[in-house]
């Protein structure tokens, strides 16, 4: 898997110019956690990770609000740095990685080699920070994205079924009364996986 580097940067006023030595990039936020997965897609066949840091700039953001975008033959593009906190829904940037696809899944099909690439990559996500969840944006908000036609279930059972054992999960200090449910729980797991 190669991840393609873009060197965006993210203005704090928004502002469009597109500024190469990364002096903007201490704008964004520092994430402290990553516990969770959103994908998306950009809605539309062609958008290009140019596109939606155009956009997002113009809806007010400090640019492209997705960690990655994958387009339609498999390229997986870097947006923001894993690090920082994205601008790709409402109330969990905080500690998720959004991951967008090109295309628009309310009236097209993913491609298996897009599909491909975006399994190869939350697998790799999954097992660096120790991510158990994975979830559609519509899932969390009120949106159809990442449409209709996207095989949300699919892309997760594949992912979370074949995570490798040597995961960097955080670290957890027992309590007195708790139990291995609440302990598991906290992780987003089950007490099997737990154990």
């Amino acid at each position: 898997m190669k991840i393609i580097e873009t060197n965006l940067t993210f203005k704090k006023d928004g502002a469009n110019e597109i500024n190469s030595d990364f002096r903007c990039l201490n704008d964004l936020k520092k994430m402290n956690k990553t516990s969770m997965i959103i994908i998306h897609h950009a809605a539309h066949s062609s958008a290009t990770v140019d596109d939606v840091h155009r956009w997002h700039k113009e809806e007010g953001f400090r640019g492209f609000g997705y960690h990655f975008l994958i387009t339609k033959d498999g390229q997986i593009y870097r947006g923001r740095p894993e690090n920082t906190i994205g601008a790709h829904c409402k109330g969990y940037n905080q500690s998720s990685l959004g991951i967008c696809l090109q295309g628009n899944f309310e009236v097209e099909k993913v491609n298996k080699i897009q599909l491909e690439a975006l399994i190869q990559l939350c697998q790799y996500l999954c097992n660096k920070y120790g991510i158990n969840t994975i979830k559609g944006h519509r899932e969390l908000r009120s949106t159809t994205c990442p449409g209709q036609n996207f095989p949300l279930v699919e892309v997760k059972n594949t992912v979370l079924s074949n995570l490798g054992s040597d995961r960097n999960f955080d670290t957890y200090t027992v309590k007195e009364r708790d139990t291995l449910w609440s302990i598991a729980k906290s992780f987003n797991m089950s007490v099997d996986k737990l154990m």
